[in-house]
């Protein structure tokens, strides 16, 4: 008996009538115009939150003559991104404004988007690749994100450069730059840890030389030791990194915890979060009473601490439009709701319009899930490379307390695999079509 051909759905048929390239290309034009509309309409709002801090750090540190950390941070709550903040003094030093941060941002967010462009096409497929390009672009972080002056575009920036520089495991060259990129990348946010697995297990299954390894690993092992004798040089005290385990542990591991970034405890005196004269201890020194704290309290509650972490994989995700918060304003407001401190009517404008804004960010979502499942063969393959980024950086990022800014450097590999999603429906249809 004959087999019967399933014509695919006429409604789609426009489907097969878009240049995939040609979009590509016109949607990175707009993406580009619609930032350089939001920094100039933004150029004199103040920034708010982390963000905000660190401009002020820069600015003091600048007018002193210094560079992050030095002396004064000794009894400060943590060290706190150094090489973010270095690299606003940097600014300073070089244009004498702060302002030129928003056009470092936008280079980096193009420098990420090409990243995102060549690891779709490496992996996957051209169309894939301009598929990831198109979702990309119409996320609404990485348009927002272009405005705070916060880790996420520098530390991503650098991160998946080194990522795609490794991926050749010919060039020597390309390997040293790769260590200086995840050193700095580290500087910036310990995150990359996330990154250096896939890049090692990559390396270990392409049967790489052992001169790559060092040409990888000793360029970053100098690079963060000189960052760390360079802060024990002004502060006394070898940090080659932020110090904030010890404070993101323990707003999770508390009686009120609930997984999310809850700083209203530290001023709580019934709160394990709080110690009382804290000004009397070193930022080392705190780090180790939060820690100690926190590890009490897990082994206390370690029922309640792993339903926590389940639940902070969903808080991790929830919405996306976190990157508005620190020019907008709204940041905190979870905090205060998840401990009664927000009314009703103000929760259900607020979820509204986070979900308004988190759209394309919710089908990105779904077809990635989609995608990883029809496909999930293929996660042992070099495809897999990518998501692995996702998974352990997510593992590791839910110990601590989490918030949906916290999923921005994982964002892109979820965007190329569901690019790859739809590229395959597009394959089995036009499959259909021509047979």
């Amino acid at each position: 008996m004959e087999k019967k051909i399933i014509a695919p759905p006429s409604h789609l048929k426009w489907l097969d009538r878009i240049d995939w390239g040609k979009l590509a290309k016109i949607t990175v034009g707009l993406w580009i115009l619609i930032q350089v509309v939001l920094i100039i309409v933004f150029w004199n709002v103040d920034q708010r939150s982390d963000q905000g801090a660190y401009l002020g750090m820069a600015a003091d540190y600048f007018s002193r003559g210094s560079w992050y950390p030095d002396i004064k941070e000794l009894y400060s709550t943590y060290i706190w991104a150094p090489g973010l903040i270095n690299m606003f003094i940097a600014e300073l030093h070089i244009f004498g404004s702060l302002k030129a941060n928003y056009f470092i941002n936008l280079i980096l967010n193009i420098c990420i988007l090409w990243n995102v462009w060549f690891l779709a096409n490496r992996f996957f497929s051209k169309r894939a690749a301009y598929i990831s390009v198109i979702l990309f672009c119409f996320t609404y972080s990485n348009i927002m994100a272009v405005l705070p002056a916060g880790t996420e575009i520098p530390f991503l920036a650098l991160a998946i450069s080194a990522f795609s520089l490794c991926l050749s495991n010919k060039s020597i060259r390309d390997l040293m730059i790769a260590g200086i990129l995840l050193a700095l990348a580290n500087w910036i946010r310990p995150l990359v840890i996330t990154f250096i697995p896939a890049i090692l297990l990559f390396m270990y299954l392409n049967k790489s030389k052992a001169s790559h390894y060092i040409a990888l690993i000793v360029p970053m092992i100098v690079l963060t030791l000189s960052f760390g004798w360079m802060a024990k040089k002004q502060l006394g005290h070898f940090c080659f990194q932020s110090t904030t385990s010890g404070v993101n542990l323990i707003m999770t591991a508390n009686d009120k915890a609930y997984g999310g970034v809850a700083t209203s405890l530290f001023g709580d005196s019934t709160s394990s979060c709080h110690i009382k004269d804290a000004k009397k201890y070193t930022y080392i020194e705190k780090d180790s009473i939060w820690k100690a704290r926190s590890i009490e309290w897990i082994k206390e509650h370690p029922i309640k601490f792993a339903g926590l972490y389940f639940a902070k994989i969903a808080g991790l995700y929830v919405e996306d439009s976190w990157a508005e918060r620190p020019i907008i304003g709204g940041d905190g407001f979870v905090d205060k709701a998840a401990h009664g401190k927000a009314d009703k009517m103000a929760i259900i404008k607020r979820v509204l319009n986070m979900l308004s804004k988190s759209i394309v960010y919710y089908v990105i979502l779904c077809l990635s899930i989609i995608s990883l499942f029809k496909y999930r063969k293929e996660i042992l393959s070099d495809k897999g490379y990518i998501i692995l980024i996702c998974i352990l950086g997510t593992l590791a990022t839910c110990i601590f307390s989490v918030t949906p800014r916290y999923h921005y450097p994982f964002l892109f590999a979820l965007t190329i695999w569901a690019a790859y999603g739809v590229d395959k429906f597009l394959i089995k249809r036009e499959a259909k079509i021509h047979s």
